[in-house]
Order: structure tokens, then C-alpha cells, then sequence
């Protein structure tokens, strides 16, 4: 499945074309790139049946630096007639701009100048362009163009190959977190390249191991920015290292939307960030109210795992929940990811006597033994756990000590919205086992993803943005989703608990 991607054998149409495959990537051509277009630029265009129409992803720079800010300009050559300079776009952070060019007769060579504040600081000449292709055009100022790429467009003006990364963490103890996150994108991947829906173009991922750091994060996504030129970027899964990742495509006007990470205040960072997973800031207070009504609890306990991002802000977002509802918080006991043993924070807990207790981490093979030895040393069953974005395979593992867990989630196999029933079917029958949340978030992540392209007609980041901050009440598995105005989810909580070894809505 992570093979790398290897290059075909593509016959060049427009005569100077040269190709390059690398080990780890396709031609940059195959990624139209960001750019506040001008003029007519990137993007659905309204064409009779004689129009037809090339794409062009030109990049700029003096030397080895990228001239951002700078309007590209194409005009047809023909000689005996003056440049008619009538498509443009202007060049993003890394120097690129996607242009598309629509006419009758579009097939020919094209003259190309940048310019800013009113002065041409390059011009180039005898550039090849080819109807019905996408080309990717090296303009260094004071050298000569170069044509480094070019990719057949699909009938509807989409490169026949959509590049998108996809970050998450590969390493243990993450690799159960980062499995079925992976299914879920996965399956929507095929279901969609199966489909109409994109007027026959197909999606490829480029994976990036984000190492469950910071650091690693970063690295995937400048990797995938700047060798690999994608898009968008599906990452990354963890909220620890979201902010550097985040920042990094923002800077660079690449979309990055993430279907797992639920940290607050994550998508405020700049608007190419979506997600799809609700954020804690909307999950949890929406939790408590409805588990405190029905339990009534007045006096609780919580446990955190203090290495993890996601975890401290569960927790963080528990505290403010339960002390606005004036709920006593007897203790905040911690422990780190991989921990041998919880027994002695756990010992504590119990001898507080608390009404509930709220366990907040990211490590599922953590947070299942968690509920297994709480129960073993003697926290009784009618003290609930309560753990935000408990999996069913955590349930299972934990085997009869998580009958009774109660969790905040944003989705259940039993839910009749649109596609679910169908969507648990093909994943069951697919991967052998039943999908959870997160596996649901990246599926429903992926057909957001699909429809904000199909509409945008163009896999220009600044195109494919736009239409996701628009989306509104759109049908999912999820429900009716939305984006607000930062970019985070807008959709349905649901409250859960563990009865018979399987989850059921919480009444």
C-alpha cells in the first residue's frame, strides 16, 4: 500500500519537454499550485463545446529564491500581432501560481512575463503549451524558460492524478492510533477513484511519518511541500506537533486539513486549516452537561497523561467543564505514554472515593489498561470511566473492565446518516474488522476533501480553500458537517456507553 509512487512512461507532446521521476515523488506538474489568481486563473471555468483549455504551474525565482507576490502573465505568440498578456495569476510563498488557459485554439507557444508594482522584472519566450495538458514551467529571471513537466488534464480540467499527503505517526505505541485512520482514507480513496465524482481523475497518496513529534511533523510537511509540491496535506493525525506542522502550511498556502486532531484553537492558526474531528473545546463541555444530568455525579477524579498535547487539553477542557458545572475535582493524577503500570495513581484515586473518573490520553493500549487494572484494584463498577474518544478496539481489549465506560464522540456504527451503514459494511468486509471514529473522520474527511475539488474544478490550494470554508450542511456519515469561520467541524456530539462489550448511545 506504501509502495513509493513510480513514475510512468508519459509521451511528451509539446516538443522541449523534460521529464523527471523521483524515488519518492511524481513530476511537480501533476500539482497545480497555490495562487490568489488574477485575470482568468485557476478555477471552474464556463466553457461552449469549441472552448478547450491547458493548465500552467509557473514558478518563479532569481537564483534560488522564489519570488513571491509577483503576477505571471501568459500571452499567446503569434507572430505579426502584439502580446495580449489575458491570463495571469500571481505567485505564492514558494513562487508558484497555477494559470489556466481557455480558447479555441489554445495549442501553441506562449510568451510569459512577472511582474510587481508596475515593472516586468522577467520575460520568456517560446513556451510550449499543449491543450488538454497541464505543464509545469521553471521562469528564472534573467535565464531562459524551462519546461520541466506535463500531465494530461481530465475532460473537466483536473490533472489525471491528484497528489494529496497524508501524515500520521508510524511508530509504536501509535501504530493502533494511525492504522485505522489510514483504512478509513483508504477506503474513501477507492470508493471515490471507483466513482464519477472527480470526471475521472484520481486520487494518489504521498505518505510523510510524522514520528509522533513535533519535529517529525514539520519535516513531513516540508518534504511534501517542497519536494513532493502536493496541495493538500491530510495531517497531521496528532495534535502534538499540529501548531509547527499547521504554521508550515499556512506560510506556504497549502491546505492542511487534519481528520483526527482536536486540540482547541488549532484552526484559528490561518485559514488553509480545516478539520474534521470536533474540537475538545465543543466535544467535552457538551459531554459533561448531558453524563452529569443522567449520573448526577458531584465529586470526580482525573488522570492525564502529561507527555501528550491532545491528552493535557482533554483534561484541561474536562477541568473547566466540570468546575462550571460545579462538579468537585478531588485529584488530577498523571502518568506518561508507555507507562509500565498505573496502579499507584490509580491506588490514590480509589481512596479518594469519586463518583467518576475522567481519563484523558492518547495511547490506546494505555487507556485500556487503564480500565483493566482500575477495576482489578478494586474502583468499583458502579463508578463509571469516562474517556473522550474511547475506540471500540480499546473496549474490546479491555475486555469486561470497560462495561460501564461512558465516552464523548462524534460518531457510532448504528448512525443512520447517509453512507454509514454502507460505509461500516465495506469497511467490515474490507479490513476484517469494525471501523472506529477515527477511521470515520478520515472517511468522511476524504469525500469532504473530493467535494470541495470537484466544485473547485481545480487542484489550486487557494481554489480547493475557498470551497471548504464554504461547505455547510453538507451530508456525510458524520452528519450534516460544517466548517465555522476558523475551520474547525461543526456537526452532531454523541455520548456513548459500553453495554455487552459493545457501544450504545447513552440514555
Amino acid at each position: 500500500m506504501f509502495n513509493n509512487i513510480r513514475c510512468a512512461l508519459v509521451l511528451a507532446l509539446i516538443a522541449g519537454v523534460s521529464w523527471r521521476c523521483g524515488s519518492e515523488s511524481v513530476t511537480t506538474s501533476q500539482i497545480p499550485e497555490a495562487g490568489g489568481a488574477v485575470g482568468r486563473a485557476a478555477g471552474k471555468l464556463a466553457v461552449d463545446g469549441n472552448t478547450t483549455w491547458a493548465s500552467v504551474v509557473a514558478r518563479v525565482r532569481q537564483g534560488e529564491a522564489a519570488l513571491s507576490g509577483v503576477t505571471v502573465e501568459f500571452a499567446r505568440s503569434i507572430s505579426g500581432r502584439a502580446s495580449d498578456y489575458a491570463w495571469s495569476g500571481k505567485t505564492d510563498a514558494r513562487g508558484r501560481t497555477h494559470v489556466r488557459i481557455a480558447g479555441n485554439r489554445v495549442s501553441g507557444y506562449y510568451s510569459a512575463r512577472a511582474m510587481q508594482g508596475g515593472t516586468a522584472l522577467g520575460t520568456w519566450s517560446s513556451i510550449p503549451v499543449h491543450a488538454g495538458f497541464e505543464s509545469t514551467v521553471e521562469l528564472p529571471v534573467g535565464e531562459t524558460s524551462r519546461v520541466t513537466a506535463s500531465l494530461r488534464l481530465t475532460p473537466g480540467g483536473l490533472p489525471e492524478k491528484i497528489l494529496i499527503g497524508l501524515v500520521l505517526p508510524w511508530e509504536e505505541p501509535q501504530r493502533p492510533f494511525s492504522q485505522p485512520i489510514m483504512n478509513g482514507f483508504e477506503l474513501g480513496r477507492a470508493e471515490i477513484n471507483g466513482s464519477s465524482r472527480l470526471d475521472g481523475a484520481r486520487i494518489e497518496f504521498i505518505l510523510g511519518n510524522s514520528r509522533a513529534t513535533a519535529e517529525g511533523a514539520v519535516e513531513a510537511f516540508e518534504r511534501l511541500i517542497h519536494q513532493d509540491g502536493v496541495p493538500v496535506i491530510l495531517g497531521p493525525a496528532l495534535s502534538a506537533g499540529a501548531v509547527a506542522a499547521f504554521s508550515v502550511a499556512q506560510q506556504n498556502q497549502v491546505v492542511a486539513f487534519s481528520s483526527t486532531s482536536v486540540a482547541p484553537g488549532l484552526s484559528a492558526i490561518g485559514d488553509y486549516i480545516f478539520r474534521a474531528g470536533l474540537s475538545l473545546g465543543v466535544l467535552v463541555p457538551g459531554g459533561v452537561e448531558e453524563t452529569k444530568n443522567r449520573l448526577d455525579y458531584r465529586k470526580v477524579a482525573t488522570i492525564v497523561d502529561e507527555s501528550d498535547l491532545f491528552a493535557r487539553a482533554s483534561d484541561e477542557a474536562l477541568r473547566r467543564a466540570l468546575t462550571d458545572a460545579d462538579v468537585e475535582i478531588l485529584t488530577r493524577e498523571t502518568f506518561e505514554t508507555g507507562d509500565s503500570t498505573f496502579v499507584e495513581p490509580l491506588t490514590r484515586i480509589v481512596a479518594l472515593n469519586p463518583d467518576a473518573i475522567f481519563v484523558s490520553g492518547i495511547s490506546p493500549a494505555d487507556r485500556a489498561r487503564i480500565l483493566v487494572e482500575g477495576r482489578r484494584i478494586g474502583i468499583p463498577a458502579n463508578v463509571p470511566f469516562i474517556v473522550p474518544e474511547l475506540t471500540v478496539d480499546e473496549v474490546h481489549a479491555a475486555g469486561e473492565a470497560a462495561e460501564g465506560a461512558i465516552t464523548f464522540t462524534g460518531w457510532v456504527r448504528s448512525a443512520t446518516t447517509p453512507g454509514n451503514r454502507l460505509f461500516v459494511e465495506n469497511y467490515t468486509s474490507t479490513f476484517g474488522s469494525d471501523p472506529n471514529h477515527w477511521a470515520a473522520q478520515s472517511y468522511a474527511a476524504l469525500n469532504i476533501l473530493a467535494a470541495a475539488i470537484a466544485e473547485a474544478g481545480s487542484t489550486d490550494p487557494g481554489a480547493i480553500r475557498d470551497e471548504l470554508a464554504g461547505i455547510r450542511n453538507l451530508d456525510t456519515i458524520l452528519g450534516r458537517f460544517s466548517f465555522n469561520e476558523a475551520g474547525d467541524a461543526v456537526y452532531d456530539p454523541i455520548v456513548l456507553i459500553v453495554r455487552d462489550g459493545e457501544f450504545e448511545i447513552f440514555e
